[in-house]
């Protein structure tokens, strides 16, 4: 059962969004389509201060409900620091100011009128467009805010609370445990959450554990193929695991015939299919197109070609491995130092001034910060011991160049908070 505070936040989340889509939707109708350009210039001056403010109500409720959520499964854990709310508003997510951010809905109008739309349908478009990166960025600063709250807290972990309807690349990660290390992916009107916990044994007790496969069930045939494609629905149907179908997209080429996806040195399905298949993979389309009705055929190709797995339907997944790293200055446990911190930090708790322990998002900010008080003292960051291995110290002087992109660097963490934002 998800805590009740997790839902009411998202709940939450929805109304504060609801406010900024209402408030750009209003804005919108004053574009016209004899100046584009200047009548949205006009308006964005107005949406601007709301869309922050908002951001800031939204990262303040993000930062808040993690300990209530906590609370209802009896796995409070205090914070080591309190998260600013204000540090998640008045930039997009991207790293853009929130005024490129929302006047870029014009030159996706233009580029659509430009494509051969009808201009009123393009003005239309670029309403739903606008719509898109409001709610994205709303949602954005919460889930910013949250993730930073769970860092916060020692030995707290979250799991990735999904909100039908949701896409497959959803699905598929929901219900997962994650440690403080890991980022929130998320895409354009995503709309899942951080779930906080402190264990996989606590998420499974508390009922955070999502089954992608019940999920699929619960759609209609019709909106299985609408959500996974009517090839990689019919897969799923047919017994393929669900993770290795979804993210066989990642690697399709044009045509959608083939895939990279597990064909690196080190992909699963490299490893398990040798030499049989000359490293190349088939999609599932591909798969279905090439055995037309011969079912045989095509659940024979579906298990060449790694769809359909050994270990079954499994919702955890059928392929297993090292579940939990050593972070990127771990090499997979293979530097000692960096391996014991880490180490200790899942036993006792996480010191965030450790850097091996912190989250990418931490360590860029850390670093751009240690960087730029290196330019404050007329040395150049990129050949200081501190800040470079050993192999590559060099004396090379500090030149206006790098103390201006040292500064930039800088600012773009310090208005992000260290993250990058896809």
């Amino acid at each position: 059962m998800v805590p009740d505070a997790a839902v009411k936040h998202y709940e939450q989340m929805q109304r504060l969004q609801a406010l900024v889509v209402l408030a750009g939707a209003q804005l919108w109708s004053e574009v016209s389509l004899t100046d584009l350009s200047g009548s949205w210039a006009a308006q964005v001056p107005l949406l601007v201060p709301v869309l922050s403010g908002v951001q800031v109500k939204a990262a303040s409720a993000g930062a808040s409900y993690g300990a209530a959520t906590l609370a209802e499964q009896s796995l409070y854990e205090a914070p080591q620091h309190f998260v600013n709310p204000k540090g998640f508003s008045g930039i997009a997510s991207d790293g853009r100011s929130l005024e490129g951010a929302l006047y870029s809905a014009v030159p996706y109008v233009k580029n659509l009128i430009g494509g051969g739309m009808a201009p009123a349908q393009a003005l239309k478009s670029g309403g739903s467009f606008l719509t898109t990166i409001t709610r994205t960025q709303v949602a954005d600063a919460g889930r910013g805010a949250a993730g930073v709250d769970t860092v916060t807290r020692n030995r707290v972990s979250y799991v990735r609370m999904l909100n039908p309807p949701s896409c497959s690349r959803c699905s598929i990660l929901a219900g997962r445990v994650y440690r403080w290390n890991a980022g929130f992916r998320r895409h354009n009107r995503c709309d899942c959450i951080h779930v906080m916990t402190t264990a996989r044994a606590a998420a499974e007790t508390e009922g955070l554990i999502h089954d992608p496969y019940e999920y699929f069930k619960s759609l209609s045939p019709e909106d299985q193929d609408k959500n996974y494609t009517k090839a990689g629905a019919q897969a799923i149907r047919d017994g393929s695991d669900i993770f290795q179908v979804v993210n066989s997209r990642r690697g399709m080429k044009p045509g959608g015939l083939m895939t990279t996806e597990g064909t690196t040195k080190r992909g699963n399905f490299r490893a398990t299919a040798g030499d049989s298949t000359r490293g190349r993979r088939l999609t599932p389309e591909a798969i279905y197109k090439l055995n037309g009705d011969n079912r045989a055929g095509a659940l024979k190709d579906l298990e060449k070609y790694g769809y359909i797995l050994p270990g079954g339907q499994n919702p955890l997944g059928s392929i297993t491995g090292q579940r939990e790293g050593f972070g990127a200055l771990g090499h997979g446990g293979a530097h000692p130092a960096a391996r014991k911190r880490v180490e200790d930090a899942i036993t006792n708790g996480r010191d965030p001034a450790v850097r091996a322990t912190m989250t990418e998002s931490e360590r860029r900010l850390f670093d751009a910060k240690a960087r730029w008080e290196l330019v404050q003292q007329g040395v150049n960051p990129y050949g200081a011991p501190s800040m470079t291995p050993r192999a590559k110290i060099n004396t090379s002087p500090l030149t206006p160049q790098i103390s201006a992109q040292v500064e930039k660097d800088y600012r773009r963490w310090v208005a992000t908070g260290g993250q990058v934002f896809k």
